[in-house]
């Protein structure tokens, strides 16, 4: 009983040990990542750290091992046996006993091994275009959640701005209440307004800190929340329908995969013609006898006849497998067409209405901030056609921030349609867009 406990604490130490020492390696692996990235070191960090990618690439390893099961030989057989007289007349043999020593030899002679091999290489090709799918996935969210990362960072700047201005401006106000040009009531409403917009660039603050931990949680890498370097600005996609479209039929990494798995079940359907072929089976052996001692060999060959079961299953569920695959890479296919409509209108209404917004909105901005405050110093206006100037601008800034995360958004989903995404990644890099 003592012996049994002792070693259910050293087991349970063991475990405590290894998960520990799991821990402490992933707190290692995050304490040495950037507090803050740009969209280049984003894709260099999903490719080489995170556990996610990570895990998807071990299915080529998984894929891999099924070439090297189809070229191994068919093991021989080796098999022993003794006869031994019981009782009565011996009829069967001249001796006290028999004994008898096989090897039978499985031949493979209707080339199932390099359709094995064919059907297992097709199967890597599979893995390896599922994988990048996965990549481009990943990609995909973490370029998004960092694009919404910069956005929130841009509205939290455009209200500490506002903060600032709302600071000079009560400075203002309680400048003319001290002069007796303005009363109490105008400066217990400038408070009102400060204290409303610092709660409001709190939940600014809270949305930053929230997004930031997100693009740790897509990679996989727990206590990593960073900062986003760049400024959000437009990729500049082209809105060619025909040439995106034409550019998702070759490029678009679901596409591929789905291609990848059809070629695998084309292979598969020669594998199974291949594997109804009875394998052959030569024996060879000896036999000998004892009281007195005689010795004889053999050879023989057998073979399974295939009169009821010739392959029928295997072959119809793989073409099954196959039509199965043509299907869902035509249905796959067609939805990302569909995206890509999808994502293309997006674009350009978005992109139309952020052109209209920045021409007719965002450059009066400065005039209006100049206009409201000359009424208010001249007493031509009140403190809320200055305060309602002041929500205004806010507004305006934070509105040209929302439309231009949504035109970089769509964007970004047009270009994961037409298969684009890590490269146009990769040239956004440089720029940290």
């Amino acid at each position: 009983m003592m012996r049994k406990r002792m070693i259910l604490r050293q087991w349970w130490a063991g475990w405590v040990l290894c998960m520990f020492a799991g821990f402490s390696g992933a707190h290692a692996e995050t304490s040495v990542l950037p507090e803050s990235v740009n969209l280049e070191q984003l894709v260099q960090i999903l490719r080489e750290k995170s556990p996610r990618l990570q895990a998807e690439r071990t299915r080529i390893d998984i894929a891999r091992s099924d070439v090297v099961a189809a070229g191994v030989l068919p093991n021989p057989v080796v098999s022993y046996g003794r006869y031994d007289l019981l009782g009565g007349v011996n009829t069967l043999f001249d001796g006290s006993q028999q004994q008898q020593a096989q090897l039978d030899i499985p031949v493979l002679i209707a080339g199932q091994r390099p359709a094995r091999r064919e059907a297992a290489e097709r199967g890597v090709t599979a893995a390896e275009a599922q994988v990048l799918n996965a990549y481009a996935g990943f990609l995909k969210d973490a370029w998004q959640l960092f694009v919404k990362l910069l956005a929130a960072q841009e509205k939290r700047v455009a209200l500490e701005q506002t903060e600032g201005e709302l600071d000079r401006l009560k400075a203002i106000v309680t400048g003319r209440a001290e002069s007796g040009a303005a009363s109490r009531y105008e400066v217990v409403r400038m408070d009102v307004e400060a204290a409303d917009l610092r709660a409001r660039t709190e939940q600014v603050r809270a949305e930053t800190l929230d997004l930031s931990g997100q693009i740790g949680t897509t990679l996989s890498l727990p206590g990593w929340k960073p900062r986003a370097e760049g400024m959000l600005q437009p990729l500049g996609v082209s809105v060619d329908l025909a040439a995106l479209k034409q550019q998702a039929e070759a490029m678009n990494p679901a596409v591929n995969a789905a291609r990848r798995q059809e070629e695998a079940a084309e292979a598969g359907i020669e594998k199974a013609k291949r594997e109804r072929w009875p394998t052959p089976v030569i024996s060879v052996g000896n036999v000998w006898t004892n009281n007195p001692y005689g010795l004889a060999s053999f050879a023989g060959l057998s073979v399974e006849v295939p009169i009821f079961d010739y392959g029928q299953g295997p072959i119809a569920r793989a073409k099954a497998e196959k039509r199965t695959a043509t299907f869902e890479r035509q249905a796959l296919l067609y939805a990302i067409l569909a995206e890509l409509e999808r994502a293309a209108g997006v674009l350009l209404t978005n992109r139309e209405n952020l052109v209209r917004f920045e021409r007719d909105v965002a450059g009066r901005l400065p005039q209006l901030k100049e206009m409201a405050e000359d009424a208010y110093r001249f007493g031509k206006g009140s403190l809320l056609e200055l305060l309602d100037a002041t929500r205004s601008r806010t507004e305006i800034a934070l509105r040209r921030v929302e439309l231009t995360e949504s035109l970089v958004l769509a964007e970004i989903d047009a270009l994961a349609a037409a298969g684009l995404l890590e490269s146009a990644a990769m040239q956004a890099g440089p720029e940290s867009r």
